[in-house]
């Protein structure tokens, strides 16, 4: 099965925005787009940052793919659009997001544009319930952490799931700006 050319070109070009704006790795970090009752997904162990066809897989309804072997993450990405409403999802590793996981069950963003759009971020701990955990958080929230790991961000596009990766992590940096500032 062959990935569509604008599918194709879409995750292209969010992934290498994911690696340039460093929010993944070089390997590090997966986005899918649903496709009817399955979906395109990325390779275990995929370099975002330079994506072509032959990295990405579909997965069927069934659990069974075409290509390389999906990412580790393919379970959570189907559950979120079982759930329905969702048409992709990002996975990166914003790292001031991250830092502050540590310490919170709850990102509220400090300034004004994470406030409008992200209102707060539900932190989940890593354990044997998290995927069902962050599944649950995104029906109500755009962007959810996993702690001492990573963001999922959900959207009607990938450019509409990176949009809130990025709003996360601007507000993360601004949090963490302000807490240096009080101490010093």
């Amino acid at each position: 099965m062959a990935i569509p050319p604008a599918v194709l070109r879409e995750m292209q070009e969010v992934g290498r925005d994911l690696y340039r704006l460093a929010l993944v790795t070089s390997h590090g970090g997966n986005l899918s787009v649903r496709d009817g009752h399955g979906m395109w997904i990325t390779g275990t162990g995929t370099m975002l940052g330079h994506l072509e066809a032959r990295h990405i897989s579909f997965v069927h309804a069934n659990g069974s793919h075409e290509g390389p072997p999906p990412s580790s993450d393919t379970v959570l990405h189907s559950t979120v659009y079982a759930l329905g409403g969702v048409d992709s999802v990002v996975h990166a590793h914003p790292r001031h997001a991250i830092a502050l996981s540590f310490d919170t069950d709850l990102f509220v963003p400090p300034d004004f544009e994470g406030q409008l759009h992200l209102q707060d971020v539900p932190v989940v701990p890593l354990g044997p319930t998290q995927v069902e955990q962050i599944t649950m958080a995104l029906q109500s929230r755009r962007v959810v952490l996993l702690r001492g790991h990573g963001a999922y961000a959900k959207g009607q596009t990938p450019w509409e799931a990176l949009h809130w990766v990025t709003a996360l992590e601007e507000s993360a940096h601004i949090a963490w700006l302000r807490g240096a500032g009080r101490q010093a």
